[in-house]
């Protein structure tokens, strides 16, 4: 083994051993750990690999330079950033694209960079990276969108962009089709460090009672059997996401049919399927069944 090579396997090790060991340590300090977003960890190639393909895209911050490539013998995208000279990072998928290039998406002043990478095929799946180009190259957050986009929006206007992006935890749930779907708006801010769920700009007004009961009627329609209609079912879902758990279950309970059976079993499944979920306030015991 080389010089060089033993020196890219010890640094390989750090970088494992500090990803394991920094999140508990903010644990045992008391410090809340970043709930979204996680998805694969970065893993860079070693820095005298060969990229092959044609240059698609290249940009200049500062002393990084990143490229694209299109790599037609795997059909591959791949990005490089190099960084005075030196590789600091790359990765591939079957696609890649550069956003914000050079944008300070987290207001400490620092140009950053977000690389998306879509995996190919149906139902899946982007993920977002995104870097930090200031004296050396720093890894904000990875946001996984499933089947859904990523978005930076200033949704409170402090000139800081947040990352609005859709919740597919539902999809495939129990025997709903994907297109019924309920995928709603997660909104993350970038916070100490990392990127975490911004309740409160995801809350909106609570509807009052006069709608909850039309809205009963309407998404209810001629449901006579089985689990709720998807209609339905989003309400619910996002009354939870807006910061109204409380009502969510109580509109439930409303609108669900006495003759109808399996209210008790279909709450205990939702909630289950929700309680990893941004924001998550546990629901009420449901009452008893005649």
């Amino acid at each position: 083994m080389t010089a060089k090579s033993f020196r890219f396997i010890a640094v390989a090790l750090v970088v494992v051993l500090l990803g394991w060991l920094l999140p508990r340590a903010i644990t045992e300090r008391g410090g809340a750990r970043p709930v979204e977003p996680t998805a694969r960890p970065i893993i860079a190639m070693p820095p005298d690999s060969l990229i092959r393909g044609r240059i698609e895209a290249e940009h200049h911050i500062g002393d990084y330079l990143i490229r694209v490539y299109a790599d037609t013998i795997e059909d591959l995208k791949v990005v490089e950033i190099q960084h005075a000279g030196r590789r600091v990072w790359s990765a591939s998928a079957s696609g890649m694209t550069l956003r914000e290039i050079g944008r300070d998406l987290t207001g400490d002043g620092v140009p950053d960079l977000v690389v998306e990478e879509f995996s190919g095929g149906a139902h899946c799946c982007t993920v977002d990276v995104v870097l930090g180009l200031g004296e050396s190259l720093e890894a904000h957050g990875t946001i996984d969108a499933e089947d859904g986009d990523v978005a930076f929006e200033d949704v409170d206007h402090d000139s800081i962009p947040e990352v609005r992006y859709p919740d597919f935890r539902l999809r495939y749930w129990r025997d709903y089709a994907f297109a019924e779907t309920t995928a709603p708006d997660v909104i993350l801010r970038f916070r100490d460090g990392a990127y975490r769920p911004a309740c409160d700009l995801m809350r909106t007004p609570a509807p009052d009672a006069a709608t909850l009961a039309k809205q009963a009627r309407d998404l209810r329609g001629d449901w006579d059997s089985g689990d709720p209609p998807a209609d339905l079912l989003g309400y619910v879902v996002e009354l939870v996401y807006h910061g109204h758990a409380d009502l969510a279950w109580q509109f439930l309970d409303t609108a669900w049919p006495a003759p109808i059976a399996g209210r008790a079993e279909f709450l205990r499944d939702l909630r289950a399927q929700l309680s990893h979920s941004p924001c998550w306030s546990e629901p009420p015991a449901p009452r008893p069944t005649t």
